[in-house]
This record gives structure tokens, C-alpha cells and sequence, in this order.
């Protein structure tokens, strides 16, 4: 279902292509690019189905990947039927459903990674409340 208004669906358009929130607002025709309403635009439940409906249909549109599907859950079968079920090989069969549910469509994108904090380095005050020892403790 296309979207009646047409910054919406231009909206949805650009979303559904993982354009930053508020770029997408601009894009879509908006003139204020204010985070907090580019991010309300976003969240409307009209915008939010379209862009599911857009990604389910690219993904239909996609290379047919039956065959990577199905060589992944002969692969995770495979693993499942051995008797040594080891944590490793647990972890494997889950990843390989995981990867095979993605490619399906049914299973979000991982996120992304979240950049390293810096450290900070303590005070002599700060390290000494934190980690020295505590009256009344045991040694």
C-alpha cells in the first residue's frame, strides 16, 4: 500500500534504503530537519509498516536464495544429529538458523557496532574510594 501522503512514502522510501533518520527527512521533502521531529515522522505507525512492507518486497525481489537457505539448514541438521553436542556446536547450529532466517527476511539485520569508549583515567581520590580496602573488612 502506497502512502496517500508523498513526503511520507518518499519518507518510507528512504528509510526502507537505511538513510539516517533525519537525512531521510530532508530528502523526503521536510523542512525541518529537527531531530526530535524527524525522529516522530519516523516512528508514525503508517511510515513504520511501509517501510516493512518496502523491505519485504525487496527482499522477495532479491536473488533467489533457496539454495543458500537450504545448504544452510542441511548444515545446521547435520550439526544437530551428531551425538557430541558441544557448546561450540550449539553456538554453530544457532548461527546458522540465525543466517538462514536473515536471508529469509525474517530476522532483522544485526546491529551496528557501538565505537569504543575512551577510558578514563581515575583520580588518586577516585581509585582509592573505589578499590582500597574497606574499614571493618577481612584481609
Amino acid at each position: 500500500m502506497v502512502l496517500e501522503d508523498k513526503r511520507r512514502e518518499a519518507l518510507a522510501q528512504r528509510l526502507a534504503e537505511d538513510v539516517p533518520f533525519r537525512q531521510a527527512s530532508k530528502q523526503a521533502g521536510y523542512v525541518h530537519g529537527w531531530k526530535a521531529r524527524a525522529l516522530q515522522r519516523t516512528k508514525r505507525a503508517d511510515v513504520v509498516a511501509r517501510v516493512a512492507e518496502i523491505r519485504r518486497a525487496k527482499a522477495l525481489e532479491a536473488a533467489d536464495l533457496t539454495p543458500m537457505v537450504n545448504a544452510l539448514m542441511a548444515a545446521a541438521k547435520d550439526a544437530q544429529d551428531k551425538p557430541e553436542q558441544t557448546p561450540a556446536t550449539l553456538t554453530a547450529i544457532r548461527k546458522l538458523l540465525v543466517e538462514a532466517a536473515r536471508l529469509k527476511g525474517l530476522a532483522p539485520p544485526p546491529p551496528p557496532l557501538q565505537p569504543v569508549q575512551p577510558r578514563r583515567r581515575m583520580t588518586d581520590e577516585e581509585w582509592m574510594a573505589t578499590f582500597a580496602p574497606k574499614p571493618g573488612g577481612e584481609a
